[in-house]
């Protein structure tokens, strides 16, 4: 995300010239950071559940014996919770050494 922000910031410029404040511009790439990472987490917590769920049949036609599916909520919880703090965290500390440069400086780079 930091290489990210930093390849966007002549757009950061643009914005800043446009008349974006700095906490309008640390929500709308929060936003970016979070939208990404719960994407990712939930396309791979779906293709994990459809494979477990797939191994399980599985082993149950190999078996011979009903087994139950289980789905861990809290994991999924904290997936989620995680991935939450992983986007704050990604795009405080670039965005604000972006955002301290003078709107002239953050054009030119």
């Amino acid at each position: 995300m930091s290489a990210n922000l930093f390849e966007q910031s002549k757009e950061i410029g643009i914005l800043r010239s446009l008349g974006v404040t700095t906490s309008q511009t640390y929500r709308l790439y929060f936003y970016e950071a979070l939208i990404l990472v719960f994407s990712g987490a939930l396309l791979g917590t779906s293709i994990g559940t459809f494979l477990s769920f797939t191994m399980t049949l599985q082993y149950s036609s190999f078996v011979g014996m009903p087994t139950a599916f289980y789905f861990p909520i809290w994991h999924l919880l904290l997936i989620f919770l995680t991935s939450l703090l992983c986007a704050l965290l990604s795009t405080f500390a670039p965005a604000r050494s972006i955002l301290q440069r003078p709107v002239a400086a953050t054009l030119r780079s």
